[in-house]
């Protein structure tokens, strides 16, 4: 019997070692969040369209994993052309100086996201709106599905703990946000 050549033991020793995923980049551009608030004791429900978002990510590693997401506030909308008006003036978001609400993720905890399979997870970062930050943790839903992920978030905060005031509004927003990451 002959020896295997070196080349082939060397191959066999590289397919043993485990795999390391490293990051990949994904964007999305087409997201959308809903938010529901009560104002002046009456529900209020609306969206903003052109949610954007930017993220390096390792699949075998979701803690290694960065990324960003920009919410257009110029984009709001509740079906009610005042009362967007007044939600996007100096009054309240001050959308004009201030277009966008922007989540800078600082860690994910850890798992692995699997083909075909919801990870529920929890991002913990920075939400800045109308130039307030403000660390936030917030639980996540990823859905790898193919060369996709898709991502979505349900949450609560408090307004005025970024200085919206918007008047006779409550002092919690509900919030969901949802995109498809796409490998860049």
């Amino acid at each position: 019997m002959r020896p295997l050549p070196r080349r082939l033991i060397a191959l066999c020793a590289l397919l043993m070692l485990p795999a390391s995923a490293a990051p990949v980049g994904y964007s999305a551009g087409d997201g959308s969040a809903t938010f529901d608030i009560r104002v002046l004791l009456v529900p209020v429900r609306g969206t903003i369209e052109g949610v954007s978002a930017e993220a390096d990510v390792d699949s075998a590693d979701l803690a290694a994993t960065t990324g960003r997401v920009t919410v257009p506030l110029v984009n709001l909308k509740t079906g009610n052309g005042l009362r967007d008006s007044h939600a996007r003036s100096e009054v309240a978001l001050w959308a004009e100086k201030y277009p966008n609400a922007v989540f800078t993720l600082g860690r994910l905890t850890g798992g692995r996201l699997v083909e075909g399979t919801t990870l529920a997870t929890t991002a913990t970062g920075t939400l800045t709106v109308k130039a307030t930050t403000r660390t936030i943790s917030v639980p996540v839903k990823a859905t790898l599905s193919g060369a996709q992920i898709r991502v979505s978030t349900q949450f609560k905060f408090n307004p005025y703990d970024f200085d919206v005031r918007y008047p006779g509004s409550a002092t919690s927003v509900a919030v969901d946000v949802s995109f498809v990451l796409a490998a860049k």
